[in-house]
């Protein structure tokens, strides 16, 4: 009964071994994304500031590109590079630039639980709205993290991932000054949004390793 014991720890052993994420792997990714969610923004000119302005829902599309080193076994750090267009009341545009770190824990043969998370830069333009007759081009912090990621490896160097949750929070701002009639006018812009669905806020990708 003992040699049997440690016979399955040894195979279990061995199988994590072989399937692990290896320190000095490197990754390539392609992703496209799909959220819905909320966006808040306010408008202020001199010392008068608007009510802020909610938009809920929207189709939110996404496409990004990642790259990705192991610094230690199934422990990556790298980055991502997102562009997102939001289809609701004020049509904008975003890109991102974020690192990121992601933890790798097996499932299964070729399955890994894939947990990440990224924080970093985004610039965002708003078009014409039926708020605003201004467009607007502001920058600030973008954060997301994926709780529910998951990834399949159906063979040694390409791989599958999909995230079912995504939690996304973005904050933007932007100030802009004109002189009308010889007098300075201040027009500062400021935007949040938070996108959380569980399902609906998903991600698919593809990973290159080597």
């Amino acid at each position: 009964m003992k040699r049997t014991l440690l016979t399955l720890v040894a195979i279990v052993a061995v199988a994590f071994s072989a399937s692990a994420q290896k320190q000095g792997d490197q990754t390539l990714g392609f992703n496209l994304g799909y959220n819905t969610g909320k966006t808040t923004t306010k408008i202020q000119v001199n010392d008068q500031q608007s009510d802020p302005v909610t938009v809920l829902g929207g189709d939110n599309l996404g496409v990004g590109v990642e790259y990705g080193y192991f610094v230690i076994d199934n422990l990556r750090i790298g980055g991502r590079i997102d562009y997102g267009y939001t289809a609701n009341g004020d049509k904008t545009h975003s890109l991102s630039i974020t690192p990121n770190i992601a933890y790798y824990v097996r499932l299964a043969d070729r399955f890994y639980y894939t947990p990440n998370f990224s924080i970093g830069f985004g610039l965002g333009t708003t078009g014409k709205s039926e708020y605003s007759d201004d467009s607007f081009t502001m920058c600030g912090l973008a954060t997301e993290l994926q709780p529910l990621a998951v990834e399949f490896r159906p063979t040694e160097r390409f791989a599958m991932s999909v995230s079912l949750c995504s939690l996304q929070y973005a904050f933007l701002s932007d100030t802009s000054k004109d002189t009308v009639l010889s007098q300075e006018i201040t027009t500062k812009v400021s935007g949040s949004a938070f996108n959380f669905d569980l399902l609906a806020n998903a991600q698919i990708g593809f990973k290159l390793y080597f």
